[in-house]
C-alpha cells in the first residue's frame, strides 16, 4: 500500500523553458489535484506558473515532486515550494546552459537549509557530448560557489526518455527521507484551496509537524477560525489519519475555500500566533548587490506565507535602529502589510521583486527569533550644540535648546563633545535656551557638544509611534 512507503519531497527547480513539468511528466505515476499545469493561464503560455504535484514511488519511498516555476516573475512560488521539500532536482538545459534564474533558484535552497541536490541536463538529445559537458561544468561552477558539494549530474531528455531511469537511481542512492516531527503540535501549511461537489472546501499541503486525524478540530490560521476535519486523502487514498512528511488532502467542509489563501495553515490551538510584525536574526546573501537600509520595502516569505513587509534593522545592544545594515549578519524588525501565522524559528527569505530578473533578487535569509505582540525599539535622537564660552568652573553650552523652558528639559543630561569628552548639562542660563555644562577635561570655545537620547518607538507598516 502507499501509506506503508516513506514520503519524501523533491523540488523541481530551474530556469523558464527548461523542461521541469516534461521531466515530472517522465517521471511520475500519479498527478495530484494541482499537478501539471491544470492552469488555464498555464496551457495558453506553455509555462508552469503555479505550483504542481506528482508522485511516483522509488524504493520503498513515495516522492512527491514539487514543480516550482521557473520564471522570473514567480519567484514568490518557488520560495514556497522550497520550504516543504527535502531534496531537490535542479534542471538545466543542454541547449542553454545555466540562468539567472539558475542561481537564484540555488540561492533559495540554500537559503533554506536544502542540501541534496541533483542535477538533470535536460533536452540532452540536443546537443553533442562535448557541449553536454561544458554545460555540466558551468552548473558544477555555480554549486560550487553556493557551497554544494558531491553534486551528481544525470543527462535525460522527457522526449525519448534517456536517462529517465539513471535519474531515478540516482535519487534512490542520494535522498535520505528527513526525520519527521510526529510528536509536536500539528502543522500544516496550505497551499491550494477549492471546493469539491459534495464534499465542500478541500485544502491541500504537507503535514510539516504531529498528526493529523479524520474527525479532528483544528484552527485555521491566520483567521483564528475552528475547522472540522472530515476526510484526509493522499493522491486518491482515503486515510484515517496522517502524520508529519505526509502531503494530503484535508476536507473542511464548514470553511469556505474563497477565504483561504496559500500560507495560511492548520494547526492545533495555541501551535501559531496571528501577527503583523516579528523579530528576525538574518544573514545577508553575498551575491546581493544593493543596500539594506531602513524601512525598505521587501517581498516577505515566512514559512509559506509571502507578504509585503518593511524592514528595519537594529542594533542587538540596546535594540537601537539602524539607517543601514552593512554587516553580513544582523537583527531586524520585519513590518507585515498584512496579518500572517507565525511561530518562532521559522524560515525566513527576504526578496527584491521590484528590481528586474537580471539582477539578484533574493536580499537575503534567516528566522523568526521574537513574535511579540507589538513591535517596541529605540530610535537614536541626537542634537548638535557648542561650547559657548568657557568659564573657572563650567561652561556654557549653546544650541541644544532654544530656549529657557526647553533648556530645562536637558537638566542633568549627559553630553560629550565630537573628540569625546564627557560632560553633564546643569542648569540653563538666561532665557534664550543656553545651559550651563560641566566637563571631565579641559575643552574650547565652539567645541561641537552632541547630546543623545533613546526614544522607544511602536512600530507598523507605514507607521510609527513614540511612546515617550
Amino acid at each position: 500500500m502507499m501509506t506503508q512507503l516513506v514520503p519524501v519531497h523533491v523540488g523541481l527547480v530551474g530556469h523558464i523553458d527548461h523542461g521541469k513539468t516534461e521531466l515530472a511528466r517522465a517521471l511520475s505515476e500519479k498527478v495530484s489535484t494541482a499537478g501539471l499545469d491544470k492552469h488555464p493561464q498555464a496551457k495558453e503560455r506553455g509555462i508552469t506558473i503555479d505550483l504542481g504535484f506528482t508522485m511516483f514511488t522509488l524504493g520503498k519511498m513515495r516522492v512527491t515532486l514539487v514543480d516550482a516555476p521557473g520564471h522570473a516573475d514567480l519567484i514568490r512560488s518557488v520560495v514556497a515550494g522550497a520550504n516543504i521539500i527535502d531534496a531537490a532536482i535542479l534542471v538545466v538545459a543542454a541547449d542553454e546552459g545555466p540562468k539567472i534564474q539558475t542561481g537564484e533558484h540555488i540561492v533559495v535552497l540554500r537559503s533554506l537549509g536544502i542540501d541534496t541536490i541533483v542535477v538533470a541536463i535536460t533536452k540532452s538529445d540536443l546537443v553533442e557530448p562535448k557541449a553536454l559537458k561544458a554545460v555540466q561544468e558551468k552548473v558544477r561552477t555555480v554549486l560550487q560557489e553556493a557551497a554544494f558539494k558531491d553534486t551528481a549530474y544525470v543527462a535525460v531528455s522527457a522526449k525519448n526518455g534517456e536517462g529517465i531511469d539513471q535519474l531515478k537511481e540516482v535519487l534512490n542512492q542520494k535522498i535520505r527521507p528527513k526525520k519527521r516531527l510526529t510528536d509536536g503540535s500539528f502543522l500544516m501549511p496550505i497551499d491550494h484551496a477549492f471546493p469539491v461537489k459534495g464534499h465542500g472546501t478541500v485544502v491541500t499541503g504537507t503535514i510539516q509537524r504531529g498528526i493529523l486525524r479524520a474527525g479532528d478540530t483544528v484552527r485555521l490560521m491566520p483567521q483564528d477560525a475552528e475547522a472540522r476535519v472530515r476526510t484526509i486523502q493522499t493522491f486518491g487514498e482515503n486515510l484515517p489519519e496522517a502524520k508529519a512528511g505526509d502531503r494530503v488532502g484535508v476536507n473542511i467542509p464548514d470553511m469556505k475555500y474563497s477565504e483561504i489563501s496559500r500560507g495560511d495553515y492548520l494547526s492545533e490551538q495555541g501551535a501559531l500566533v496571528s501577527r503583523k510584525g516579528v523579530l528576525v536574526q538574518l544573514e545577508r546573501n553575498r551575491l546581493y548587490k544593493g543596500r539594506i537600509t531602513d524601512r525598505m520595502v521587501v517581498s516577505t516569505m515566512v514559512g509559506m506565507p509571502n507578504v509585503t513587509a518593511e524592514i528595519v534593522p537594529f542594533t542587538e545592544d540596546r535594540r537601537v535602529i539602524m539607517d543601514e545594515a552593512k554587516e553580513t549578519g544582523f537583527m531586524a524588525a520585519l513590518l507585515f502589510q498584512n496579518q500572517i501565522a507565525v511561530e518562532e524559528g521559522q524560515k525566513v527569505i527576504l526578496m527584491r521583486t521590484d528590481l528586474p530578473p537580471t539582477h539578484m533578487r533574493i536580499v537575503g535569509s534567516g528566522e523568526v527569533i521574537e513574535t511579540p505582540a507589538k513591535i517596541v525599539l529605540n530610535r537614536r535622537r541626537v542634537r548638535m550644540g557648542r561650547i559657548g564660552r568657557v568659564r573657572t568652573d563650567d561652561v556654557l553650552v549653546e544650541g541644544i535648546a532654544s530656549s529657557k523652558d526647553r533648556a530645562e528639559l536637558f537638566v542633568g543630561s549627559p553630553v560629550q563633545t565630537t573628540s569625546g569628552i564627557r560632560g553633564t548639562l546643569m542648569r540653563p542660563f538666561g532665557t534664550r535656551g543656553v545651559l550651563i555644562g560641566v566637563f571631565q577635561a579641559p575643552v574650547k570655545e565652539s567645541d561641537k557638544v552632541i547630546y543623545e537620547k533613546l526614544v522607544e518607538e511602536e512600530l507598523s507598516f507605514g507607521y510609527r509611534r513614540s511612546t515617550a
